[in-house]
């Protein structure tokens, strides 16, 4: 898609009927104050699966919440090698990290058919000025994506990197409602593997290796939890943090 505003058009689902709303920015607001976002949010025709939301180095007008299905976000390098950034579930936002370049750093791709809700950055600034718990709720959501990054770049062995992503993803689903010890794995496992900088080698040897050690039990994009404990232990973290 050569226009990231081309598949928008007004939403007709309210917040309030949406079931992403304590995810999202709605988060705290009142009934008359969630009529004001609702005004400035529109909705998205569905995307089919590897079809772009928008370029890196498009001009910067919008952030997206994934309303269904899942999104990944990759940059290209010099060499032109792609880099998967993130992957991003229903009721979480891409696009923050453009606020401060005025231009998208990164491509927004579907993952399976998916479908947004966009706000216009201008427009959401504008009210959440107006609107102290939107404001505080949007400064919650880029502190979140800040601190996600982060970990990002701390060392980790390759079997700690697997344990931790598949830890972060059973906590997401946990929020969204779904079950934290069965999760659809939506994205390929290269897609994983260069997520975690890892081969794609190296991350199927450790699927079959978890489950090996009854820590998993995987079916293709089926992935079953079967020790949570050991796997926590695996990637280093005490059960009250991860």
């Amino acid at each position: 898609m050569s226009n990231q505003n081309s598949a928008l058009t007004p939403s007709f689902l309210k917040c309030s009927q949406c079931g992403l709303v304590k995810l999202c920015l709605p988060l705290g607001l009142t009934s008359q104050d969630m009529c004001q976002l609702e005004n400035i949010i529109e909705s998205s025709s569905p995307y089919n699966d590897n079809q772009a939301v928008f370029h890196a180095d498009q001009n910067f007008e919008h952030i997206y919440a994934v309303k269904s299905g899942m999104f990944k976000t990759v940059v290209i390098d010099a060499n032109g090698n792609e880099h998967i950034l993130g992957f991003h579930l229903p009721g979480e936002l891409f696009g923050l990290d453009a606020i401060y370049p005025k231009k998208y750093v990164s491509t927004a791709i579907s993952l399976g058919t998916s479908t947004v809700c966009g706000i216009n950055y201008t427009d959401l600034e504008s009210l959440s000025a107006k609107l102290p718990s939107l404001q505080r709720q949007l400064f919650s959501l880029m502190s979140k994506e800040v601190n996600t990054s982060q970990a990002m770049n701390v060392e980790h062995s390759a079997d700690q990197k697997l344990a931790g992503f598949i830890l972060a993803l059973s906590s997401r689903y946990k929020e969204r409602g779904y079950s934290e010890t069965r999760i659809n794995l939506m994205m390929p496992r290269r897609d994983i593997a260069n997520h975690l900088n890892m081969a794609a080698e190296t991350v199927s040897r450790l699927f079959k290796r978890f489950q090996k050690e009854g820590l998993l039990d995987i079916k293709r994009t089926d992935l079953q939890i079967m020790d949570m404990e050991a796997l926590k232990r695996l990637a280093g973290c005490a059960s009250s943090s991860c």
